[in-house]
């Protein structure tokens, strides 16, 4: 090897990878030095995770070597935040949900303080720790019932306080609001100046915080290029460049729409809440929201982390018990007046980051999407004809034909997201909605998927709720936004504006 061993805290020497015999990383030389701060670049399915499961010895490689700092213990001493992270923990806390149980019906489960102090007792570190990572205000809510970015934040509070040598954070800004990100900025920029090492792993170049100085792009698996930040980003400015003129998405036509099996009022809003509030013990989320959603509406709902918009969702789709007793009237009909739980769930296609790290077992990706014709989180009918015809046509507007017959697990979080949104459509639902649809995806699926939700709005048979942070992420059909704000009174409330 023509390096100096001392220098090194990383070294990847011709190294290949395979996950089921799929090859996932061909050819890695990788040099990371002492006084180096790394990112890796690259878009969905590049191989950026596949990278870090290498570096924590979760994946083995193939052919080549790895070389560790000496004394760097890859069990111990490094911590990769993921959204496979969120999805096992919070797969865990469900396995052991007694609701059913309990006179309350009501399991908090386990709570932000429990996964941050991890049995430690808590101390002058813990308590600096969380306030850096804002969420004290949190602490004894269970992680089932806080937002993306909340559960994002618990998890980073947790592994400062395991104290790591290499801390691994992939798409670290993904579900954040803006203030968020922008405390989160601040906490890396003084991570980068401590005695930890950072990696990030991101898919956009703005995602690149000021003080990294070196970075690696990735390409299907393959080092494009990599190097000293200036090097890298000149290389990438004269690739876009090349690149200006690439061609329009190929969905001039969608998918035909399913034949739907049932008739709606349409003298009525789609969704009218009147008054309705929701509260978990005596923490107020929702404070007197007032909304009607009407026909050829399409709506943007937003609000910070933790205003309740994945809750305010919840209830209109049938999934929070909440809804009953409240003044919430969906498609024509009071919210328990004798209508079941299906016949609400058939009339919605869902995208959201709680169903994608839910969707457990071991489900290829043309299963997963079938899934959606019976609104069931497994495949257990068989999908013929018709069906099997439209299951097809999505996967070839989302661009994941080829990888039809891999595992829902082996695809990027940002492949899963297309396959979710294909998921949600087969089944021609009359309102798609939309939770922070492009979460992990890079720029160019990105806009992708926005082009996608404007043709999906343009047939005219759907209506869009679309939940989202990042203002110059939105579908130009919105017609209507409902922003949550701080009530006076404890919670959020509703501020509606129709244009």
């Amino acid at each position: 090897m023509n390096h100096n061993s001392n220098e090194t805290f990383l070294h990847f020497d011709n190294v290949y990878a395979t996950y089921c015999i799929e090859p996932i990383l061909n050819a890695i030389n990788w040099h990371w030095r002492h006084g180096e701060q790394w990112a890796l670049l690259g878009g969905n399915g590049a191989g950026k995770t596949a990278l870090a499961k290498l570096i924590i010895d979760q994946l083995r490689p193939q052919r080549g070597y790895i070389e560790r700092q000496q004394g760097l213990n890859p069990e111990r001493d490094i911590i990769h935040l993921s959204f496979d992270l969120q999805r096992r923990l919070i797969e865990h806390d469900a396995r052991y949900d007694d609701s059913e149980c309990r006179e309350d019906a009501f399991d908090v489960g386990t709570t932000v303080r429990q996964i941050v102090l991890q049995n430690r007792p808590a101390s002058d570190e813990f308590l600096a720790i969380i306030q850096l990572c804002g969420i004290s205000h949190i602490l004894d809510r269970g992680i089932r019932y806080v937002s993306t970015g909340e559960s994002r934040k618990t998890l980073l509070a947790s592994a400062l306080m395991a104290k790591p040598r290499l801390l691994i954070l992939d798409n670290p800004y993904e579900g954040l609001d803006k203030q968020s990100q922008q405390d989160l900025s601040r906490l890396i920029d003084q991570l980068l100046h401590s005695d930890i090492k950072l990696l990030l792993l991101v898919s956009q170049v703005a995602d690149l915080p000021g003080n990294i100085s070196h970075i690696m792009l990735l390409n299907q698996g393959r080092v494009e290029t990599l190097g000293p930040r200036e090097v890298v980003l000149s290389y990438l400015k004269s690739r876009h460049s090349d690149q200006s003129n690439r061609d329009q998405q190929h969905f001039d036509q969608l998918p035909p729409a399913r034949e739907r099996c049932y008739d709606i009022p349409r003298d009525q809003p789609l969704i009218s809440l009147r008054h309705v509030q929701v509260h978990y013990g005596d923490q107020i989320i929702l404070n007197d929201i007032n909304w009607d959603f009407a026909w050829g509406q399409h709506c943007c709902i937003s609000g910070p982390n933790g205003a309740g918009k994945s809750t305010l969702l919840s209830l209109i789709c049938g999934d929070n018990h909440k809804a009953y007793g409240q003044d919430i009237t969906l498609f024509g009909k009071r919210r328990g007046s004798g209508e079941s739980i299906w016949e609400i769930k058939e009339k919605f296609g869902i995208v959201s980051t709680a169903l994608q790290l839910n969707h457990i077992g071991r489900l290829r990706i043309n299963e997963v999407i079938a899934s959606g014709l019976f609104d069931t989180v497994g495949l257990y009918q068989n999908c013929q004809g018709t069906d099997r015809k439209i299951v097809q046509q999505w996967l070839h507007t989302v661009e994941l034909e080829d990888v039809a017959e891999r595992f829902f697990q082996q695809l990027s979080f940002g492949q899963q997201r297309l396959a979710m949104l294909a998921r949600a459509m087969v089944k021609s639902p009359l309102i798609l909605v939309l939770d922070e649809p492009c979460l992990g995806l890079d720029d160019h699926h990105r806009q992708y998927m926005l082009t996608l939700i404007d043709r999906i709005a343009e047939r005219g048979d759907c209506h869009i709720l679309y939940v989202s942070h990042t203002a110059n992420e939105m579908p130009s059909c919105i017609s209507q936004r409902l922003q949550l704000i701080e009530s006076e009174q404890g919670g959020f409330t509703a501020e509606v504006h129709n244009e």
